[in-house]
């Protein structure tokens, strides 16, 4: 089916949903008021059933035109704030042949977009907006970031006819339609679940043309920012979204939790991105670019059909577009990039006390063996009666207590006394030398080291630190613990010593 006769299929469809909408209004209306002039009594049982109904519908229809009004994402930057940034966007719509944002904003996400305040099914534009995301910009070079803002402009100046635009915003709208019916009235249900259907075939019907519009957005890239820049930006946004996803997992959300935050974000985030231990992985994904699962009504291509269309174009770049980092783009960029990550969280950020990534990675470290040691201390604690404590594990293994520290018992019930003792020292070992780490570290003598994917290394201040010799003795089948005692005291770590939190 060619593309503007699907074009015009999907208006007419856009235009059905109208008359669906209204077509039940008018019924319901009309049964109401024939109930209300032949049983009153009825038609007042019946208003019940049929004003909540007809709410949601009219409020449904106006959804079609108006969004809902949440918070602007992203921290807004002016022309006066970032020049050049302006600049290479007022040059881009230019070039295009679109007229340029009202706004630009800054976000925390592996995104770029221009959205639009519409009416009239997307006829009428009230304000136009990009969306550059912080990751982006400080991983991406000049000419890259030129291909993905291309596209996104180019959404809007490669449209066969004016219906085609009409399309893609209708299909943003059918999305938003039924979404106010209440799930809890068996009617609403109803036609809740018959706008979904009608939305499904419209999208079905309509994804044609969005996915055409995809290839030509990625024509207006190629042609601006030449067809290798373009290609090895597609290649490249899925390095940054599975780098992005680990530095925010791995690293802030552990921070997060812990009462801190990074003095700044984005040097972390550049040292992940380039660190030797990732080098490989994202290689590989940068070699086999693969796309995110966006559902069934997903309107881009598949991102390897894009790549290979790009590279088929073989076009040069426009000239005098630099091949420098985006991020020299903008002015002073690291506070800004790290007030677009603050925006995203939540009102108690300002609480989180800021700290250097090396002092983070050390207490990212440190939280996780300290939560290692929480069952031998609570165990000892059982065992010996006595607040749990580092001296109060070692009086357990001096008085015999091993097997009993164990949180497990042999998988033979008729293991003996020694097979019960030899299951504990391998659970007991790990935790005690975690606990004895603990001690030392916060005596000053030691730290962790966390690298990016997370793995920790233990570091200390002195070449003879080698405790192995007095963990074994501690946890043999007749513990002896006077030699750890009597390292734990040199290093001055008090006798009730507990790891805090």
């Amino acid at each position: 089916m060619r593309v503007s006769l699907r074009a015009a299929i999907s208006v007419t469809m856009l235009v059905g949903f109208y008359a669906l909408a209204f077509g039940l209004i008018g019924g319901l209306l009309a049964l109401e008021t024939y109930a209300l002039v032949e049983r009153p009594f009825v038609g007042v049982k019946l208003a019940l059933f049929v004003a909540p109904v007809v709410y949601a519908l009219v409020k449904g229809l106006i959804s079609l035109e108006r969004r809902t009004r949440d918070e602007v994402p992203g921290t807004l930057v002016t022309p006066e704030q970032q020049p050049a940034l302006w600049d290479l966007v007022r040059r881009l719509a230019a070039d295009v042949g679109t007229r340029p944002p009202d706004e630009i904003r800054i976000l925390a996400a592996v995104n770029a977009g221009v959205a639009e305040d519409t009416r009239l099914l997307g006829l009428r534009v009230l304000k136009r907006r990009m969306f550059i995301g912080a990751p982006l910009l400080t991983s991406l070079t000049e000419k890259q970031l030129i291909a993905v803002l291309a596209h996104e402009l180019g959404h809007y100046a490669n449209k066969d006819t004016r219906l085609a635009g009409v399309v893609v915003s209708g299909r943003d709208a059918v999305l938003r339609a039924g979404s106010h019916m209440n799930a809890e009235h068996w009617f609403q249900r109803m036609i809740a679940k018959l706008f979904r259907g009608y939305a499904k075939l419209y999208l079905r019907v309509s994804q044609a043309i969005s996915r055409r519009q995809e290839f030509a957005a990625d024509r207006v890239a190629a042609t601006l920012a030449g067809s290798s820049a373009a290609a090895s930006a597609w290649r490249e946004l899925p390095v940054i979204d599975a780098a992005w996803d680990l530095f925010t997992n791995r690293h802030l959300t552990v921070a997060w939790e812990l009462g801190y935050l990074p003095t700044t974000f984005f040097d972390g985030f550049a040292r992940l991105r380039t660190s030797p231990e990732l080098h490989e992985e994202l290689e590989e994904i940068r070699q086999n670019p693969h796309d995110p699962d966006r559902g069934p009504y997903d309107s881009h291509p598949p991102l390897q059909d894009r790549i290979a269309a790009i590279e088929a174009m073989a076009l040069e770049p426009e000239s005098g577009w630099g091949d420098r980092p985006a991020l020299e783009l903008l002015a002073d960029p690291m506070p800004l990039l790290d007030a677009a990550v603050l925006n995203t969280l939540v009102s108690d950020a300002a609480s989180k006390e800021r700290v250097d990534w090396a002092t983070l990675s050390h207490i990212g470290a440190r939280a996780r063996v300290v939560r290692g040691t929480e069952r031998l201390l609570q165990a000892s604690a059982a065992v010996m009666n006595q607040p749990p404590s580092l001296t109060t594990v070692l009086d357990a293994l001096d008085a015999g207590h091993l097997a009993g520290l164990a949180s497990h018992l042999p998988g033979n019930r008729n293991a003996g006394a020694r097979a019960r003792r030899e299951m504990a020292r391998g659970e007991v070992l790990p935790e005690l030398s975690g606990l004895v780490a603990l001690a030392f570290s916060d005596a000053g003598l030691a730290h962790w080291e966390l690298d990016w994917l997370g793995r920790t290394t233990f570091v200390t201040s002195s070449h003879d630190f080698d405790m192995a010799e007095h963990l074994e003795a501690a946890v043999a089948d007749h513990g002896r613990t006077e030699g750890l005692r009597a390292a734990l005291a040199t290093a001055g770590v008090a006798p009730d010593y507990r790891p805090a939190r």
